[in-house]
């Protein structure tokens, strides 16, 4: 049976450099909260309080990378494919003829980079399905939505 991939991962290089920014920049904060908490001159007043809004911000970033981390770096290069009438998406077997539509989110907009996303996959039962690490989400979508076309014009015929 022959396998068309709809969607793929982002690759894992570019899913530790996202990871990585948000630490760098978790770090900023706490280094710029560290600073005015413990400076020479021992004011405290509002310095105080944006010291500790920035140290609490800076660590919620640090964490919230290190779980991206986590949870995103094991994803599959493919996240989507097709084999003969049914959808593999994350090693769960759809049906197509249970899928109403795909809908795409993107992450990132760079005219001069492709995108990453969302892809959204709502049910006929009502469940969806998504993940958030797809490459070249809006083309993923559209492969998707085309391959949805195809197997109704296929079923239409028969």
């Amino acid at each position: 049976m022959e396998e068309e991939i709809i969607a793929k991962c982002i690759s894992r290089k570019k899913r530790a450099w996202i990871c990585l920014r948000g630490t760098l920049v978790g770090l900023a904060f706490l280094a710029a909260g560290l600073y005015l908490l413990l400076r020479p001159d021992g004011e405290v007043g509002l310095s105080g309080f944006v010291s500790i809004a920035a140290i609490v911000i800076g660590a919620l970033l640090c964490l919230l990378s290190i779980f991206m981390l986590v949870k995103v770096y094991p994803f599959p290069p493919v996240i989507a494919a097709r084999e003969g009438d049914t959808l593999v998406f994350l090693g769960e077997r759809i049906p197509l003829c249970d899928i109403a539509e795909a809908t795409s989110e993107q992450s990132r907009t760079l005219s001069w980079q492709p995108t990453y996303g969302l892809l959204r996959i709502r049910l006929k039962s009502g469940r969806i399905l998504k993940n958030g690490c797809v490459d070249d989400v809006a083309q993923a979508c559209f492969r998707l939505n085309e391959c949805l076309r195809r197997y109704a014009a296929e079923q239409e015929q028969q």
